[in-house]
């Protein structure tokens, strides 16, 4: 049985829950909020120190393409999408096939360039 994809104008389920759910969040926390963080500095005060460091590196901009890539990791995943693969096609397997691409890559050039400073020199 195909599931039926939702009209472009229409949100899909993902989203419908997922709005509902930060809805019904966001009211729970403006009634319990300061309570919950009040326990929580005085039971952990460094997990909450790093939940804060968390969510300021996941709020800040990240380059979109190769510039916001960190890691092999990242490039993998950023040469995958290059190629328009979608978040489901992105699998632990395609990642480490396309790091090791890049890298077979990388080494062609380096052998260029080492073939032409030979033949320069």
């Amino acid at each position: 049985m195909k599931l039926k994809k939702p009209k472009a104008s229409e949100p899909s389920a993902k989203d419908k829950l997922s709005a509902d759910f930060t809805k019904r969040l966001e009211a729970k926390w403006r009634e319990q909020g300061d309570n919950v963080l009040d326990a929580a500095f005085k039971e952990s005060p460094t997990k909450i120190a790093e939940m804060i460091a968390r969510l300021v590196s996941n709020t800040e901009p990240h380059p979109e393409g190769f510039e916001g890539c960190r890691t092999k990791r990242d490039i993998g995943i950023a040469l995958l999408k290059s190629v328009g693969a979608n978040d489901f096609e992105i699998t632990e397997e395609a990642i480490e096939e396309a790091i090791k691409c890049n890298d077979d890559f990388i080494n062609a050039l380096q052998a260029i360039r080492a073939a032409a400073e030979g033949a320069i020199q």
